[in-house]
């Protein structure tokens, strides 16, 4: 059996979509689930939610969860990451098209780029 040492380098991402810093340090820990995302490049951002098996999928028109808050890898399979529950949106900086929900949650959507 030969072992060979892989090495990648991520970056954190594009941040502008936060609008501060609240809720940061608080982020939930979820696993994004592979096979629900088309790009297997998740960017920082990504508004999600949580599936029926407890994975984060993208975010549609249902309950609104989070947001991934580093650029993600899931080419390798699900792969664990920090979810932001709550804090300050700027949805104009967002990686993908977004509606802000009926039901903000714990949110604060902002439209200032």
């Amino acid at each position: 059996m030969a072992l060979g040492v892989t090495s990648e380098t991520v970056a954190g991402g594009n941040l502008s979509w936060l609008g501060s810093r609240h809720g940061v340090a608080n982020a939930r820990t979820g696993t994004l689930k592979t096979s629900a995302f088309t790009d297997k490049h998740v960017p920082s951002g990504t508004p999600v939610s949580v599936d029926t098996d407890g994975l984060y999928v993208p975010y549609t028109d249902g309950a609104l969860t989070g947001f991934v808050i580093n650029d993600s890898n899931v080419e390798g399979g699900d792969e664990p990451v920090a979810i932001l529950d709550h804090g300050r949106i700027r949805v104009a900086n967002l990686p993908v098209e977004f509606t802000v929900p009926a039901n903000a949650g714990a949110f604060i959507f902002v439209e200032e780029a």
